[in-house]
This record gives C-alpha cells, sequence and structure tokens, in this order.
C-alpha cells in the first residue's frame, strides 16, 4: 500500500508539472552563452546587431534564450544547454493571422471559454538547427514544425481569472494549454 500511494504521488505531481509553467530568466552577458547559440543566431539571423540574451530557469532545468527586434517584430530565441536551437518564436498581431486561423482560434476561445482576454500571439518553428537555418535563410519548411503559443487570461474552474498559455497548430486547432505560474520574487520562502 505504501509503495502504491507514493507511486500515485508522483505520478499526480508529473501530471500538475506538465500543466504549469514556471520560468524565471536572468540577464547573461553574450560570453557567457554557449557558442553554438551565438553562431546559430548570427549565421541564421545576419541583421541583427545586439541581442539580449537570458538563462531561463524552468520546471525542467535551464535553457539559453535571445530576444531581438527585426522588421518591427519581436523574436525569441531559445537554446539548449549545448547550444542548439529548441526554437524560435516571433510574435503576432491578430490581424496578421490568416482566416483560417482566426476562424480555428475564434471557435476554441469562444466555445471554450466564458471569459477570457488575449495577452500575447506567438508563431513557433521548431526543428533541427540545419532546418529551421534553412527556413529562415530558404523559407524551406522541411523538417519544421510550425505551431502558435498563445498567452491568454481566462477563468478556471473556480472562477478565477488566471494566466494561460495555448498551444496551436498551424491551423489554430487546441492542441494544450498550461497555467501560467507567476512567482512573487520579493517574497521567498525558506
Amino acid at each position: 500500500i505504501r509503495n502504491s500511494l507514493l507511486i500515485l504521488f508522483l505520478l499526480s505531481s508529473i501530471s500538475v508539472l506538465g500543466q504549469e509553467k514556471v520560468e524565471r530568466e536572468v540577464r547573461v552577458k553574450e560570453r557567457q552563452v554557449p557558442i553554438e547559440a551565438r553562431k546559430w543566431l548570427k549565421d541564421t539571423f545576419e541583421k541583427i546587431r545586439k541581442p539580449k540574451w537570458y538563462k531561463e530557469f524552468s520546471e525542467l532545468g535551464y535553457s539559453f534564450e535571445a530576444k531581438f527586434k527585426l522588421q518591427d517584430r519581436f523574436h525569441s530565441v531559445e537554446f539548449d544547454l549545448l547550444g542548439n536551437v529548441l526554437d524560435v518564436e516571433i510574435e503576432m498581431e491578430w490581424e496578421g493571422l490568416s482566416d483560417e486561423v482566426k476562424a480555428n482560434l475564434s471557435s476554441h476561445f469562444v466555445g471554450t471559454l466564458r471569459r477570457f482576454k488575449l495577452e500575447k500571439i506567438q508563431i513557433q518553428y521548431s526543428g533541427l538547427p540545419a532546418d529551421s537555418e534553412d527556413f529562415f535563410d530558404k523559407e524551406k519548411t522541411d523538417g519544421v514544425l510550425i505551431q502558435f503559443e498563445i498567452e491568454y487570461q481566462a477563468e478556471d474552474q473556480s472562477k478565477v481569472i488566471r494566466l494561460w498559455e495555448g498551444t496551436f497548430s498551424s491551423e489554430g486547432k487546441f492542441l494544450a494549454q498550461r497555467r501560467i505560474v507567476v512567482r512573487d520574487i520579493f517574497n521567498l520562502s525558506f
């Protein structure tokens, strides 16, 4: 019985972990970032001058992230500890989405939530480093997964307004959501 309770506790912990996004970013100097990440960013986005670099801590560990503005749009590029690109996110406006994506997103939000407010829309590109670089250099989509990541405020089951992150397909179809947990850094518990 004791082992069964432990297994049940661990499984429920894993389930909750996957439903919450807990992140913290710390600004770092470029020289603290793996050389592979710096090289990939420079090769792929040749026109950027000085990206801001961050070390991002999450429930899964940490990664590095470059943030910059290019062609009037905010970009963020996430890299693993070895400097391999994980994904590229580019902020979008509602008006810039295709009619199909807008229709599918509207259907999801209006059909599932009573009250909501969209906070941020990003298009997300992920794939192998070479495939991702080819996508941005030559617009080749082979091997690149395109999705949308949307932050929004909405009521949970207890009617409390919370911040959520939803993942949607390239057509705007709902895939998953998780609650964003905002930690108060001035209220540390020991």
